[in-house]
């Protein structure tokens, strides 16, 4: 299972239809979103130590939170799975 760096969340890499190579590694992500964020600042995404510090707007709701989300996967970035 890899992650994807913007948002931490598992992508499988065998059934990932989301991918992108950078410096000869490949990257899976879980939506068009995260991909394009990764290929606008892919450094700051490699260096992160966790998806916060590397994309502080891209927030997947904690468990308790009741602000609406326009997304599938639960985070309130706005991107679909």
């Amino acid at each position: 299972m890899a992650k994807d760096l913007v948002c931490n969340m598992d992508v499988d890499e065998r059934t990932a239809k989301i991918k992108t190579v950078y410096k000869g590694k490949t990257y899976y992500f879980c939506a068009l979103g995260c991909k394009k964020a990764f290929e606008e600042e892919p450094e700051l995404y490699i260096n992160a130590k966790t998806s916060d510090e590397a994309h502080p707007m891209h927030h997947h709701k904690e468990e308790g939170e009741d602000e609406p989300s326009d997304s599938s996967c639960g985070c309130s970035c706005g991107h679909k799975h």
